[in-house]
């Protein structure tokens, strides 16, 4: 067949390739063979198969680069990734972005304000309060480093890691584990008699673990509600993912193989705090613990529609509880003593702290009297530890004003306290310029004090609010 075809004016004829390309595909035909015994296709000798295996070589070469670049890439990737969480968590809590938003958004300007007002109205209460308060040396120590009450809240959190760091290494104490040592904190809340999801069994040997959920589930959680939670005493940090739920005994069974692993794993698993600017010191903390687990009861929540139940994550300082903060019923909920409840339902309220108070779904919060109970058991266990600052967890459910429980408790909370940071730091920070407090020592690492080793408990004071 012939096509034509005009080009600038001129009559312009090319042969159709079609005859070529069948030319072509029958020479290749030619040169290959096929085996029918072992079903695959030959390859004439000469330079065909010369260049075939070369053409081979580069192949494999250039996979093996690429694979190595996309490895490096993607250590790259994660070591960007990594980066930008840690500024991002920094930048939150810094002056910068939350004041820097009360310049554009109203609503944000009200929450600022309204913290404002609140640490005006709580700075006097704790100053005076802290006047008959007593810390322990080992969180004393970290007076020194504060300079100025314009500090950030992870700046001092740094330097409580670096400093527990340098007590460990140079005198071996290890009063962090109440905080590190999710077995060794258990043991402090039962030891002080708090109200507390039951702990069925506490392992440190691996074998033992393994034997016991194994071979005697039934017993262990003969009794008991569900689901429980096998927990590691050895991970406290919510990205190590340090905790399983069970349901039954025959989930055991079914999935023994997946729980099996998953202890094998956990078991040689160490803290990285990365995402805080004090993982280098808070990582030496955790390096050296003990591993371990501990099965736990449930809390229980009770059924029905909207907020059931709610964990307050309070900050204490100097003895004085500040403020709550909350996932329940939207992330970064903060309720405050004077009773109100900030929340932040959308994503631009998130981002800008643009706070709704007191919305309908937690009214039950306020009108069946939890928050003053959440107040005094926060407050007993910071007196008992002697402690400027910590974070304690407590559940509540609606309907049970008395049924609230202790969870855990923090040294190094990275919670989002939003437009209450800065103020929360230059309390904290005070504190130690202008020494508050009292400064006491005991030979009892902090993990097995009670009220009888705690002088905050023996001088009774009238509480100004």
């Amino acid at each position: 067949r012939e096509m034509t075809f005009g080009l600038k004016g001129q009559r312009v004829a090319c042969i159709d390739m079609a005859h070529a390309d069948i030319k072509r595909r029958h020479q290749g035909r030619a040169r290959r063979t096929f085996s029918a015994k072992s079903k695959t296709f030959g390859v004439q000798v000469g330079d065909t198969r010369g260049r075939s295996f070369f053409r081979s070589r580069r192949n494999i070469g250039l996979i093996l680069c690429v694979g190595l670049t996309l490895l490096g890439l993607g250590g790259f990737l994660e070591s960007g990734r990594r980066f930008f969480i840690r500024r991002i968590r920094i930048l939150g809590q810094s002056a910068i972005w939350t004041e820097g938003w009360t310049l554009i958004d109203s609503g944000s300007y009200k929450t600022w304000k309204r913290a404002q007002k609140y640490y005006n109205t709580q700075l006097p209460i704790i100053r005076a309060q802290a006047k008959n308060y007593s810390v322990n040396s080992y969180f004393a120590s970290v007076g020194p480093y504060i300079k100025t009450e314009k500090v950030g809240w992870y700046e001092i959190i740094g330097f409580r890691a670096k400093i527990m760091a340098s007590m460990l290494e140079e005198q071996h104490r290890d009063d962090f584990k109440v905080e590190k040592d999710k077995c060794v904190m258990m043991g402090f809340f039962q030891k002080n008699k708090f109200p507390m999801p039951k702990v069925l069994k506490v392992w440190r040997v691996k074998q033992d673990t393994i034997r016991d959920l194994k071979q005697d589930s039934h017993h262990l959680l003969e009794g008991t509600e569900y689901p429980v939670f096998l927990k590691c005493c050895h991970l406290t940090q919510g990205s190590s993912k340090s905790t399983i739920a069970i349901k039954s005994p025959a989930q055991i069974r079914r999935t023994w193989s997946t729980l099996l692993r998953w202890i094998n794993i956990k078991w040689d698993y160490r803290s990285d705090d990365w995402e805080r600017p004090w993982a280098k010191d808070m990582n030496k903390l955790t390096d050296s613990l003990l591993p371990g687990f501990l099965l736990q009861s449930p809390f229980i929540i009770p059924k029905g529609e909207g907020v059931q139940f709610m964990e307050l994550k309070v900050e204490v300082l100097y003895g004085r509880a500040y403020l709550a903060v909350a996932n329940e019923p939207y992330k970064g909920t903060i309720l405050t003593r004077d009773g109100v409840i900030e929340t932040y339902p959308t994503l631009y309220a998130q981002i800008t702290n643009s706070a709704t108070l007191n919305p309908p779904e937690t009214k039950w919060v306020q009108e069946e009297g939890h928050l003053l109970k959440v107040w005094e058991m926060a407050e007993r266990a910071a007196k008992i530890m002697g402690v400027d600052e910590v974070r304690i967890d407590v559940f509540i459910r609606r309907g049970d004003p008395n049924g609230l429980a202790i969870n855990e408790n923090s040294l190094s909370s990275g919670m989002g306290y939003r437009m209450h940071f800065k103020f929360l730091a230059q309390v904290w920070a005070e504190g130690h310029l202008k020494k508050w407090y009292k400064t006491y020592d005991n030979s009892i690492p902090v993990y097995q004090q009670t009220e009888q080793d705690s002088p905050n408990f023996k001088i009774q004071t009238a509480d100004p609010a």
